[in-house]
């Protein structure tokens, strides 16, 4: 599996159908990359940004284990 496909896994669980749109935007904004072209290095950034923005559409306590998540996949 694809890195930006297991983070795009988890991101759809508390995210819904607007986890596509939500990653595309953080990858480009923080990132400075395509989502597609993400690799298991950007995890922990991502995670970073991706708790932090997430607050803005669900509870922190959801983003911040979104984030957590997301970053236990640099580990794997």
């Amino acid at each position: 599996m694809k890195p930006y496909d297991r983070v795009l896994a988890i991101a759809k669980h508390y995210l819904g159908p607007a986890a596509e749109s939500f990653l595309a935007r953080q990858c480009q904004l923080a990132l400075k990359i395509d989502a597609l072209a993400m690799t298991s290095g950007h995890f922990k950034d991502l995670a970073h940004q991706v708790e932090v923005a997430a607050c803005r559409f669900i509870e922190a306590a959801k983003a911040k284990e979104m984030a957590g998540r997301i970053a236990t996949l640099a580990a794997v």
